[in-house]
């Protein structure tokens, strides 16, 4: 299930909370802010984490598409 994250326009608290795609906008509709009670929010965008197993490791973190990792990813 997706993890969405709004913030409050008026206070900036960042509030997070899993939905189902087809609920998201009922849960939008419902948010009120635990630090200043606001109901303005709009959604921030993070990027993905990469986690692995043993079975399954994550992907290097260095060396990228660059012969020796020259190009600093």
């Amino acid at each position: 299930m997706p993890l969405y994250e709004y913030k409050c326009a008026d206070c900036g608290e960042v509030i997070e909370f899993r939905s189902s795609y087809d609920k998201k906008e009922e849960m939008v509709s419902s948010l009120k802010c635990k630090n200043c009670e606001s109901n303005e929010f709009t959604q921030v965008f993070s990027g993905m984490a990469l986690t692995g197993s043993k079975s399954d490791p994550a992907p290097p973190t260095s060396g990228g598409c660059c012969s020796g990792g020259m190009c600093g990813i």
